[in-house]
């Protein structure tokens, strides 16, 4: 089964502000997320998924 984790858990993990998770998913630009009612939740495997993807962009950007 699929673990999923709360925006503080993302925040955390990727050492930023839970407003930033917040933001960028306001924006449409962070890992993918699941909402039932008021409740996100992130899929481990999307966000090791969008966070790998942002990793080759910045190695192809410098």
């Amino acid at each position: 089964m699929e673990e999923f984790l709360t925006t503080q858990e993302v925040a955390k993990l990727l050492r930023v502000d839970p407003s930033t998770i917040r933001r960028w998913r306001l924006d449409g630009v962070g890992p993918r997320y699941v909402q039932v009612g008021n409740v996100y939740r992130y899929p481990l495997s999307q966000l090791s998924a969008w966070a790998t993807e942002r990793c080759e962009q910045g190695r192809l950007a410098s």
